[in-house]
């Protein structure tokens, strides 16, 4: 990886040039969650959870160069082991971090560990004050059975590498672009990757003025060392649409995991997720979305369907929103084929 190295040296030294050096931040969210479902005994019982508490700031280098970070604590993370078998709950993780350099709005260089470009929500995954249902269409962002036998999702979360993207202008039309080569997925994907064979994929969204229309497309490939390093690749179509107080969004994500010969067979899955919204008073939305999981596209006793109705309110504008959703879950192989999940959710900017 000397090629890396030699790049930041090299921006380093053109960036030292600069004005003087600023820091913006820290900033940061937290969201709080309550549900409830009858899919089992122990979801019966409902529970309260601290999703999320993430800082993150800027510190600006020069006008066209920055470092940024993100530091997660989600789920409440707590390393008390005074209490027999006390053990590390939940996750401490830095969620992003970077140095860009912009050399123009057309070629932006971007190297460190960042959120995969990948659909219409992944890039703010784990930022829920930024949409407004309180979990992402699991079609799409959930885990899912591989063919090991393991849960995985069907693109990398993350990525560290390098991403180049930018904007495109012309007359109304806009153009946005990112490319990635990153470490594939293993044991320790932000130090060592597991095979020679890198992470690529790209991302590219058309804008459209028909009054606000947004076509994308995303892909993904690399060789998965958790699942003894085999080639997974994903393409997701996207569509987002608004028009005075609607908005529509849908997308479709088509899988390919690799099975090993005749004894693990190839894994094909389809995602499919449509949503219609509705903003009240310009502080309240209402939503309806229907979500669907075709496993292989082969079998019709694999199929996962989940209806979800909510709403979420802006509580302080653009500072704190509170959420409410039921979801219909119909899942062929799941413990209880069909049950009712209610979460209620609060999310906080500051």
């Amino acid at each position: 990886m000397k090629w890396f190295y030699f790049i930041v040296i090299i921006l380093s030294v053109w960036c030292s040039s600069g004005s003087s050096q600023e820091f913006v931040g820290p900033r940061g969210f937290l969201t709080l969650e309550a549900e409830i479902s009858n899919r089992d005994s122990v979801a019966r019982r409902g529970t309260f959870d601290l999703h999320h508490f993430n800082l993150f700031g800027n510190y600006l280098l020069t006008p066209r160069a920055r470092v940024f970070g993100e530091i997660e604590w989600e789920h409440g993370t707590d390393t008390e082991r005074n209490e027999p078998g006390g053990e590390e709950k939940g996750i401490v993780r830095i969620e992003r971090a970077w140095f860009e350099y912009r050399f123009s709005h057309l070629a932006i260089l971007r190297l460190g560990k960042f959120l995969t470009p990948y659909g219409i929500y992944n890039e703010i995954h784990d930022a829920a004050p930024a949409y407004d249902s309180s979990i992402l269409p699991v079609s799409v962002y959930g885990l899912h059975l591989n063919p090991f036998g393991s849960q995985q999702r069907l693109y990398p979360k993350f990525s560290l590498g390098l991403l180049f993207s930018g904007n495109v202008e012309s007359g109304n039309y806009q153009l946005l672009y990112k490319f990635f080569l990153s470490n594939g997925r293993g044991k320790n994907p932000y130090e060592q990757d597991d095979n020679k064979n890198k992470g690529v994929g790209l991302r590219v969204q058309l804008v459209l003025p028909w009054p606000d229309l947004k076509l994308g497309y995303s892909f993904t490939t690399d060789k998965n060392g958790l699942v003894f390093n085999t080639r997974q690749t994903s393409h997701l179509w996207d569509i987002q649409y608004e028009y005075k107080n609607w908005r529509l969004r849908g997308e479709i994500a088509s899988s390919h995991l690799e099975g090993i010969g005749s004894a693990i067979p190839e894994f094909t899955p389809l995602g499919i997720w449509g949503e219609i919204a509705f903003l009240l008073f310009g502080r309240q939305t209402i939503l309806c979305r229907y979500d669907y999981f075709d496993a292989t596209r082969t079998a019709s006793n694999d199929l996962e369907r989940d209806i979800m109705i909510g709403t979420s309110i802006q509580l302080i504008k653009q500072l704190v929103v509170w959420k409410g959703e039921i979801h219909y879950w119909t899942v062929d192989q799941g413990p209880r084929r069909n049950y009712v999940l209610a979460i209620s959710s609060l999310a906080v900017t500051f």
